[in-house]
């Protein structure tokens, strides 16, 4: 796609603006995950429009394969070398950074309801719109001047502090989606398409211990900050030598008018100790690929991805498989195809793996383990858990009359009532509870043979009798249901999986997917006002010439040159009705360009996407 210069001022974008910036040497948009989204351009200083290039002007350009044109706005351009200059622009978005947003606030308010009250009380008059397909109620105010685009993410107490998610820039829009991506079925492979793996180690967020808070609200406004008598929760294997505190307010977790106790404050912070490692660096793991779709052989619907969509990677000589999330990609909008794409993965469980396998890989060369690297990782997690603990509270029951023991109880609380995470051992049986003292207990091997367990490693499993409704393989791309028979033994992909991808593209076959092109009978370039041509266009359906099937009136005939009124006049005059023009030296004064668009008869709406 060539870009096309607006206005600063300009709202919509489907003119030709200032201009066509046919000239251009490069043109590339890059975009990450509720990232940067930003437009380069290298221009020369002798081409078409080249004077009209300004700070703050708008540059309509093709982000990606899927998405539709967006604008950039200008914020730098540089001084000319060797006749070039580079345009920096970002996307129109960034206009919301210069928006204020006024103060409110509100004890419970759904995310759209916030969204949209936050777009619409601002001190700036602007265009945006907003949509949130998330739904959950919480507390959200706009404590403090700031912008709009502070309040949807980077700051504390914003829409991506408190329901997460992940954003889609629309030009004019603002959409905050669950998930923006897909899983696409895409596997990622070495010896297939894998060309890099790497990873950057940041321990910012690493910490020693915690301390948790929550602010508890009387009927009367009163506030009470409620901490723990030990103050400080401790974070277990911390890589760290230094002490660091990470102060954490948990109000939030807590339901309107809820009565905020230390022993609830202590669970949900050491229910969010086990979910989120504090403690160990979590590397951002970046792949880089080859994308399979640029190649002829390969078919483009299996391999295409998009930002924020999810990809299966697989290293064979390493033995893993993980997916991953498609967090950045460069696009080339001149010749419309991607110049890179860069998958990661914010939890970093590949990088563990890959850490896992490669020092599996280096105890085997050495000697042989019976042990294969999953069995060993369990044992080293369990080791972990175990050793080095300290703090805790052991309590051993005995009868009221004779006094014998009869039940040996651990517990994250000096008495009964307080616990919630406590282990009880008795004549009936050793069992795990987070539930306190009465249970349920979820992980338990009972007097009568039995073991409960959500989770089981194991070396050798020796059986007479295997009950089970699915056996699967680590990955889970084979399996066999005992329940329906179903059997599946595959690489890439399962039998529902190749069944969906069949229907997306039968689904797909069946679009018309139009493509124009135009062809000169004389060539494109004419000296000394010789100017005779023939222009035709032609159009394809995916790879078939369909332009007998469409009707004259579609073909819509534009001309861009230095004279603006002119090019009304010349495209007035040519707003349809013919597949081929002819060009003279009439038609262009100096030099022009010719565009041609195929529409809707109805609708008037282009048909070119």
């Amino acid at each position: 796609m060539i870009p096309v210069l607006y206005r600063a001022n300009e709202t919509e974008f489907t003119t030709f603006g200032l201009g066509a910036l046919a000239d251009a040497i490069s043109c590339e948009v890059t975009e990450e995950r509720n990232g940067a989204f930003e437009l380069v351009m290298k221009y020369p200083t002798s081409g078409n429009n080249y004077e009209l290039l300004a700070n703050e002007r708008l540059i309509k350009a093709k982000p990606n394969d899927t998405a539709k044109d967006q604008a950039f706005r200008i914020y730098r351009i540089t001084t000319p070398l060797n006749g070039v200059v580079t345009v920096y622009a970002q996307h129109l978005s960034y206009d919301l950074s210069n928006i204020a947003a006024l103060r409110w606030e509100s004890s419970n308010i759904s995310p759209t309801l916030a969204m949209e009250r936050v777009f619409r009380e601002t001190a700036t008059p602007h265009n945006f719109t907003c949509q949130t397909d998330y739904s959950e109620a919480k507390p959200f105010s706009v404590s403090k001047p700031q912008s709009v685009r502070a309040c949807l993410g980077g700051v504390a107490g914003s829409f991506l502090d408190l329901w997460g998610g992940e954003y889609e820039w629309d030009n004019w829009r603002v959409i905050h989606h669950q998930g923006r991506g897909h899983n696409t079925g895409v596997v990622i492979e070495y010896g297939k398409n894998l060309t890099q793996l790497e990873h950057d180690s940041d321990n910012t967020d690493v910490y020693t211990d915690m301390l948790p808070y929550a602010v508890q609200t009387a009927e009367d406004g009163t506030e009470t900050v409620v901490m723990l008598p030990e103050v400080l929760l401790p974070i277990t294997g911390s890589e760290l030598v230094r002490r660091k505190t990470l102060i954490k307010d948990f109000t939030e977790y807590f339901e309107f008018g809820d009565t905020i106790t230390e022993d609830a404050l202590r669970a949900r912070a050491t229910s969010y100790l086990d979910r989120n490692p504090l403690g160990i660096t979590a590397p951002t793991l970046t792949v880089a690929f080859e994308p399979l779709w640029k190649q002829p052989e390969y078919a483009a619907v299996l391999e295409r991805v998009s930002l924020c969509d999810t990809v299966t990677i697989r290293h064979s000589a390493l033995g893993i498989t993980s997916k991953v999330k498609v967090i950045k990609t460069v696009y080339d909008t001149l010749s419309e195809k991607y110049v890179s794409i860069t998958l990661g993965n914010s939890k970093a469980n590949l990088i563990n793996s890959v850490s896992a396998a490669e020092a599996a890989a280096q105890a085997v060369s050495a000697k042989v383990d019976r042990f294969p690297a999953l069995m060993t990782a369990a044992i080293q997690g369990a080791t972990s858990l175990i050793t080095g603990q300290t703090g805790g509270y052991v309590v051993i029951h005995t009868d009221s009359e004779n006094g014998q023991p009869y039940e040996l109880l651990v517990m994250d609380a000096p008495d009964i009532g307080s616990a919630v995470n406590i282990w009880r051992w008795n004549v009936g049986g050793l069992g795990f509870s987070h539930n306190g003292y009465n249970g349920p207990f979820e992980t338990a091997i009972t007097s009568d043979g039995q073991i409960v367990a959500d989770f089981i490693t194991t070396g050798t499993l020796a059986a007479n009798i295997i009950k089970a409704g699915v056996l699967s393989s680590q990955d889970g791309s084979s399996y066999w249901d005992l329940e329906t028979g179903e059997v599946v033994l595959r690489a890439y992909a399962t039998t529902e999986s190749v069944v969906e991808t069949n229907e997306r593209i039968t689904e797909i076959e069946e679009q018309k997917m139009y493509r124009l092109v135009i062809t000169s009978s004389n060539g494109n370039i004419f000296k000394n006002n010789n100017i005779q041509t023939t222009l035709s266009a032609v159009v394809f359906s995916w790879d078939t010439n369909v332009t007998d099937s469409l009707d004259p009136n579609q073909f819509i005939w534009t001309r861009v040159s230095d004279d603006p009124v002119a090019d009304q006049v010349w495209n007035d005059a040519h707003f349809g009705g013919t597949k081929s023009i002819n060009i003279t030296r009439d038609d262009v004064n100096v030099r022009a360009t010719f565009f041609c668009d195929l529409i809707d008869t109805t609708t008037r709406n282009s048909l070119l996407g």
